[in-house]
């Protein structure tokens, strides 16, 4: 059991060394080019607030073909 085990290990070494490297992979935007430029930090809300006051309801019906993609009368 030990000689089979230690031929596998040896056998695992010996083909992690002669292994190839892998190929130089760059990215489009290599940020150390300086012919890329910089790009634009600016700060975007992720959260906006808009006030909202309550309303009287209203005609769901209305509002429904209002927002509907379909002619009025289409059918569903």
């Amino acid at each position: 059991m030990k000689i089979a085990s230690s031929a596998m290990l040896a056998s695992l070494l010996v083909a992690g060394c002669a292994a190839t490297t892998p190929p130089d992979i760059h990215p489009a935007f290599n940020p150390a080019d300086p012919a890329m430029g910089v790009r634009d930090a600016r700060y975007h809300p992720v959260v906006v607030y808009i006030h909202r006051e309550p309303v009287d309801p209203q005609n769901w019906r209305r509002l429904n073909e209002e927002r509907s993609p379909a002619n009025p009368g289409a059918g569903s």
